[in-house]
């Protein structure tokens, strides 16, 4: 009987995880501790290797980026490099940054292995979206008083 129940719960299970993260578009998604190992998308590793190499200009040139998750990051990335006198925006990068914040270009989102979902730029550019939050722990740990 346990054997059956545990089936039928793993049967179960299946589609309800494949609809759930169907959902989202892992190229361009920002997660900080996704799936059940809690790792990080790949572009918040491609991102945290550049913070980590101090390639500020490649981080910069995300801004461009046709990959939306790429931009988000840029934008964020780009504001904390401002706030901690590393980086002087341009009129031209504050004119760019701007387009994005108003932007409906949509970015997936994960947080562990129960929460997937699209966001648009505009959205997760929000102060008080919890994602943005999140972001924000993220980057004050990479870039922790030295």
């Amino acid at each position: 009987m346990k054997q059956i129940i545990f089936t039928l719960t793993f049967i179960i299970s299946i589609p309800i995880n494949g609809i759930a993260q169907s959902n989202v578009d892992v190229n361009e998604m920002v997660g900080f501790g996704c799936y059940e190992d809690g790792s990080q998308s790949k572009p918040v590793q491609k991102v945290s290797k550049l913070i980590d190499k101090e390639k500020y200009n490649s981080i910069i040139k995300l801004l461009d980026s046709e990959n939306n998750a790429e931009k988000y990051l840029a934008v964020v990335v780009c504001e904390k490099l401002t706030e901690l006198n590393k980086l002087t925006l341009t009129k031209e990068l504050k004119e760019k940054i701007s387009e994005i914040y108003k932007s409906n270009g949509i970015v997936s989102v994960c947080s562990g292995c129960v929460y997937w979902d699209k966001l648009t730029l505009k959205k997760i550019l929000d102060k008080e979206n919890d994602m943005r939050i999140s972001t924000n722990y993220w980057l004050d740990y990479k870039f922790k008083k030295e």
